[in-house]
């Protein structure tokens, strides 16, 4: 008796720790649950790519999307038993962005943006229901993104986000009374929620450029009211609580919260931030009694939260169902693909030859391996090397011959397989013993200069002399050449001539008169040499062109003791330049 009591108060503490979380989030492969900020447990180890996400407060119940999933795309968790169901089939083209659960009819509604269609399928016992779901609306130009429901009044709520013509519409469970109720001032609702106490819509809308609103009206679509206007969020699911409206934004990795009743200067505030995954749908625990106080369109919810009805736990797609093996066969013991020759991946969805070979074709060996036929002029085992590239020097050119092998087309001045010798001009034939080829030039005999030089690569290949010898020929006047030579020999001249000049005058200027003295002697007197003191020299006929017939000389003796010393020649030349400036002093 006391082991009972003891579980009993284990299991009820477990069911109060499980339902004590404001926010559920998806977030990868996780649900997460969270209070006052406060992270209280997370599950869904065995999921992958978790997305859109409901909450039935009836059955204390999470319905959710895995994207990556092989086998179906939508599950359901109990909070209180812990146990996951898979409730419809994958399909291999589909992408499901919204989902809301009626808990009075037992109702799950979808949305499907690539088939731009709304889904549904019953969970009560005994339904019968397609294994991928039952169409409930195809549209043509619309393209659903969020789904609500209003289990009172028996409405859904989408948003079509085709920019071109958004808006919000309404229907009835069975997809009557459809009808517009938003489509003025709204630009993409990306999410919408219901609140059946205060009968009001709530949605985001992600406007153009870095805008995005919270917005509000009641469950007709009038009275539209903006809760909040910001910038550089990207809110993707929106949910409603008691008292607040929650949002996931993808631009800051975060989940917001803002008062339902708050005026527009209110911030509103960052509750929750992610470093790594991305979150994407978001529910609150909005409990069924606080939604239907005061309500009396909520009856039938009410009772239903009372007597809670069953709701059906057989709904399990068999494991191998939904496992697409595009290019194998599904091994059933592994849950994984056994891949045919030539493709690999988790579903066999990659081909081996994919982004192979650099160029050609990509063919499968028999044993899946890859293998490349390159195009001409291509080789490797992935055709990657260019056999032309670089091969060819001094500019040569290159081509693949019919052998697929390069060959190079060569300059006037280099031959070789790869154009890699320089023609000389002038070479010594090496042996005389061999045999010579002679081509000879049509021009005179003076022009002709026989030189022999070896013969070229390729004509060696055509050929079976070794040397040829070439007749150089004067082809005399050369239009480029001998132009340049006469006016490099004019100039040349003119330069010559220029220099003789400037030389010329140049020695003429340092020539300069000179003042010669002259010696006269009066030939009526006595000699000088007998009369020293007799001597008479005549200033003006210095300049003269006469010479004295007979010099006068001064003997030695007779010299003034002070130019013994001096030199007489500088000294008579300093006194005859003072007479001739000073005449009056003689």
């Amino acid at each position: 008796m006391c082991k009972m009591q003891c579980f009993l108060a284990i299991f009820a503490l477990y069911i109060g720790l499980v339902n004590s979380w404001d926010i559920a989030i998806t977030t990868g492969g996780q649900l997460e649950f969270y209070s006052n900020k406060t992270k209280t447990n997370n599950v869904g180890v065995r999921f992958r790519d978790l997305t859109a996400l409901a909450y039935d407060a009836v059955h204390n119940m999470l319905l959710f999307v895995d994207k990556q999933n092989d086998n179906a795309s939508i599950f359901s968790y109990h909070l209180a038993t812990k146990k996951y169901q898979s409730l419809v089939r994958r399909k291999s083209y589909e992408n499901i962005q919204g989902l809301a659960f009626d808990p009075v009819n037992g109702l799950l509604f979808w949305t499907d943006t690539n088939e731009r269609s709304i889904y549904y399928m019953s969970l009560m016992l005994g339904s019968k229901n397609d294994v991928y779901g039952n169409l409930l609306i195809k549209m043509d130009d619309e393209i659903p993104r969020a789904i609500a429901v209003d289990s009172c009044r028996g409405y859904i709520y989408w948003t079509n986000i085709n920019i071109t013509k958004p808006t919000i519409e309404r229907a009835k469970f069975d997809g009557t009374e459809r009808e517009t109720i938003i489509d003025k001032d709204i630009y993409m609702p990306v999410s919408i929620a219901v609140d059946q106490r205060t009968k009001q819509l709530y949605w985001a809308d992600d406007r153009e450029g870095i805008h995005y609103s919270i917005e509000s009206s009641d469950l007709d679509g009038n009275n539209p009211k903006t809760l909040y206007m910001g910038t550089y969020h990207q809110p993707n699911a929106l949910t409603v609580s008691k008292d607040a409206v929650y949002w996931v934004d993808w631009g800051y990795k975060s989940v917001w919260k803002l008062p339902k009743d708050s005026p527009k200067t209110l911030d509103p505030v960052e509750l929750i931030g992610f470093s790594n995954e991305v979150p994407f749908g978001i529910v609150a625990n909005y409990q069924i009694s606080d939604q239907t106080e005061g309500t009396t369109e909520c009856e039938e919810l009410i009772k239903l939260s009372q007597n809670k009805t069953v709701i059906n736990d057989t709904f399990n797609i068999p494991r191998d169902l939904g496992l697409f093996c595009l290019h194998g066969v599904k091994n059933n013991e592994k849950l994984s693909c056994n891949c045919s020759a030539g493709y690999t991946g988790q579903r066999c969805e990659i081909s081996v030859c994919h982004n192979y070979c650099f160029q050609g074709d990509c063919e499968v060996s028999s044993e899946g391996t890859p293998a490349c036929r390159c195009p001409s002029g291509f080789k490797g085992e992935r055709c990657e090397i260019n056999i032309c590239n670089g091969y060819c020097l001094n500019k040569g050119v290159c081509s693949v011959n019919q052998d697929q092998e390069p060959d190079c087309k060569c300059s006037k001045q280099y031959e070789g397989l790869r154009c890699e010798i320089m023609i000389p001009i002038n070479s010594v034939k090496l042996d005389r013993s061999l045999p010579t080829s002679t081509e000879k030039c049509n021009c005179t005999q003076e022009q002709n200069i026989s030189k022999t030089v070896p013969i070229s690569s390729e004509n060696l290949r055509n050929s079976e002399l070794p040397y040829v010898e070439i007749t150089d020929c004067n082809y005399g006047w050369d239009s480029i050449r001998d132009p340049v030579i006469m006016v490099l020999g004019i100039a040349c001249g003119l330069l010559c001539v220029t220099c003789t000049v400037l030389f010329t005058k140049v020695l003429k200027l340092k020539k300069r008169p000179r003042i010669k003295k002259r010696i006269i002697v009066n030939k009526n007197v006595t000699p000088l040499t007998a009369r020293p003191d007799q001597c008479e020299i005549t200033i003006e006929n210095c300049c003269n062109m006469n010479i004295c017939e007979t010099p006068c000389f001064e003997p030695r003796s007779t010299i003034r003791p002070t130019l013994l010393d001096a030199k007489p020649g500088k000294e008579e030349k300093k006194n005859l330049i003072n007479n001739m400036e000073y005449p009056e002093d003689y």
